[in-house]
């Protein structure tokens, strides 16, 4: 026989408030719990190394946050409140959602374990105020709300596989010791046989003509911009 699980770990919160003030309570928790995941990842966060920061016990923490599920919930939404959304809507839908793409990709760099979170849709108070504002930002464009979700979610799913590269670069670097132009010198053997062959001229052309050491923030400026002209081309058709 199946058990319903417990209400949602917000639902279970908006009672907390009430009563005398607690030394220990979920925003304590989390707070530690973002610590030790920016500082060892975010595998390395349980009830018991949070509980060691907070000098608690485990039972304690239990008693405000019902299991690990619920903590990275509330990490996550945690960090969504670092986003800075001031003056947005500005009346510009580019400017806004080129803004938003910019801020999530800085907030995955200062954060690089909440690549794993945010793929299903969260309730918590940043996340609340992250959609409101987004959305606010491509409305009045005469879409309907779907056509208004797709045009925000490319942009944020285009910035998050961006980062994903970034970062899976970055730990690539980290788990081989070889930085990029490390693995060139590596890989410059094999890659000069592949072009003697003469069978792959794209990746010939590459080599040869492509920038060795593109800057990233470039990089993801132009990739961006060719995202928003699709976007606005869209919204052209649509109107």
């Amino acid at each position: 026989m199946s058990v319903d699980p417990p209400p949602v770990i917000w639902a279970r919160l908006s009672g907390q408030g009430r009563g005398p003030v607690r030394t220990l309570d979920h925003r304590a928790i989390t707070a530690a719990a973002v610590a030790l995941a920016d500082a060892e990842g975010v595998d390395a966060v349980s009830m018991r190394k949070v509980a060691g920061r907070l000098d608690s016990s485990p039972m304690a923490l239990y008693r405000h946050v019902g299991n690990k599920d619920d903590l990275t919930e509330l990490m996550y939404d945690a960090v969504l409140g670092e986003l800075d959304l001031t003056a947005m809507p500005s009346g510009s839908w580019r400017a806004d959602v080129a803004g938003l793409a910019r801020e999530m990709r800085r907030l995955h760099h200062a954060h690089p374990w909440i690549t794993r979170f945010g793929h299903r849709p969260t309730l918590g108070p940043h996340a609340r105020r992250f959609l409101e504002t987004g959305l606010a930002c491509v409305d009045g464009l005469g879409l309907d709300i779907d056509a208004m979700l797709d045009l925000l979610s490319t942009a944020l799913q285009f910035t998050r596989g961006f980062v994903a590269q970034e970062l899976g670069e970055a730990e690539a670097q980290r788990r081989t010791g070889l930085d990029l132009a490390g693995y060139q010198r590596h890989t410059g053997p094999y890659i000069a046989q592949l072009l003697e062959e003469g069978r792959y001229p794209y990746f010939r052309r590459l080599i040869v003509e492509a920038e060795d050491f593109p800057d990233p923030d470039v990089v993801f400026e132009r990739r961006l911009g060719m995202v928003l002209d699709g976007l606005a081309a869209g919204i052209a058709r649509e109107s």
